[in-house]
């Protein structure tokens, strides 16, 4: 970028901050609304669609305003053991509160048992003696703690909560264990990215978080909604989005972070004070699916014969049940959109007959270009 030239104005790689968190007024509002009621939510949706940036906003509006809330924020992302879970609980307490509270937890987080983690380092003989769930509890009972100090209840984000289910068997009892306690205290939003885990440990009678939180999705943002931010944005930039405006919406279809990706690439190919037309977007989306060719690719290598033929006949707007499809094959069809769905390739929508949906769009151009009849189930 030349030296005093604007900024593109479109963030798609981090979550977006809340100047540029497009609509989601009633996702807020629900998970908000439940707390308030003492009641847990849970937030499921795939990757890059905008989850985190939503709960942030959350947390944001709940620590303001009537709440007035305590608030944390825990990443669950590549936990390993019950020890690293107790320590991701106590950093994400350090990171977010501030002030007199943040002094009071330095001197609480030194009367909390120890974990044992893989830090290089002795270890004193009590941490060997301490369990790790002993460890864990006196962490995720910091919201009792803070009411006793605050009067205030927490709002308690753990984020990839289905990371529990390989860390160790029953963790996420041990999770329910402590907070099924914590009354006025506390509420909590579970979410995660992988459908499938999170049905898992919601929606399984054997499991210990079994119909314990509100269901809240997140659908596909609205097109004027987005309409109206990509214009602001590109005026408030120097720049015309003009009349690729509906052809981008046409392609990302509600997908926030590849609304953002698409707008960013279109903003680079549109001259300073110039107007884009469906020819910038054009060349746009030619180098995002160049970019993106590495992650599709692995994304097609990592499916199986089944999954592949239905994940490309969802995109072609084809009914995965094409014909033949009786007997085993139909079994397998029927397996390969199960695994679809609960990896967050494909959403599953109404009910009797279910449709189904590809979640990101540009998985949809790209097998269209780079695949087409190849994967066509029929053949």
């Amino acid at each position: 970028m030349l030296e005093g030239a604007p900024a593109n104005p479109f963030r798609y790689s981090t979550p977006v901050g809340l100047d540029d968190l497009i609509d989601r007024d009633a996702e807020t509002a629900e998970l908000l609304g439940t707390a308030a009621e003492g009641n847990n939510s849970r937030l499921v949706a795939p990757r890059r669609y905008g989850k985190t940036s939503l709960l942030r906003r959350a947390l944001g509006e709940a620590a303001v305003g009537p709440h007035g809330w305590n608030t944390v924020y825990v990443d669950f992302f590549g936990v390993l053991t019950l020890s690293d879970v107790a320590d991701r609980v106590e950093r994400a307490y350090a990171r977010s509160l501030t002030g007199p509270l943040a002094r009071w937890f330095d001197g609480v987080r030194r009367t909390l048992r120890p974990t044992v983690t893989a830090r290089t380092g002795p270890l004193s003989a009590k941490a060997h003696l301490d369990p790790p769930r002993a460890a864990l509890a006196d962490r995720l009972d910091l919201p009792l703690r803070l009411y006793e100090r605050t009067g205030r209840r927490t709002l308690v984000v753990l984020d990839e909560f289905q990371e529990l289910l390989g860390v160790a068997t029953g963790a996420d009892a041990v999770v329910r264990s402590s907070i099924q306690h914590h009354g006025e205290a506390a509420a909590y939003v579970f979410a995660g990215s992988h459908v499938g885990m999170m049905n898992e440990l919601f929606g399984d009678r054997r499991r210990a978080f079994y119909a314990q939180a509100r269901p809240v999705r997140l659908p596909p943002l609205p097109p004027d909604d987005c309409a109206v931010y990509v214009t602001r944005r590109f005026a408030e930039s120097g720049r015309d989005v003009g009349d690729a405006l509906g052809p981008l919406l046409d392609v990302a279809g509600g997908h926030p972070q590849r609304t953002m990706l698409l707008a960013h690439a279109l903003w680079d190919r549109t001259h300073d004070g110039g107007r884009a037309d469906p020819a910038t977007l054009a060349a746009a989306l030619d180098a995002v699916l160049l970019d993106l060719g590495d992650e599709l690719r692995i994304l097609w290598s990592s499916l199986g014969t089944s999954q592949r033929r239905v994940l490309a006949a969802v995109a072609a707007g084809r009914p995965p049940y094409g014909t033949g499809s009786g007997g085993s094959r139909g079994g397998a069809v029927a397996a390969a959109l199960g695994a679809l769905v609960d990896r967050g390739e494909l959403l599953a929508e109404g009910r009797a007959p279910v449709s189904y949906r590809v979640v990101d769009p540009l998985v949809v151009e790209w097998l269209r270009r780079d695949v087409g009849s190849a994967a066509d189930p029929g053949r």
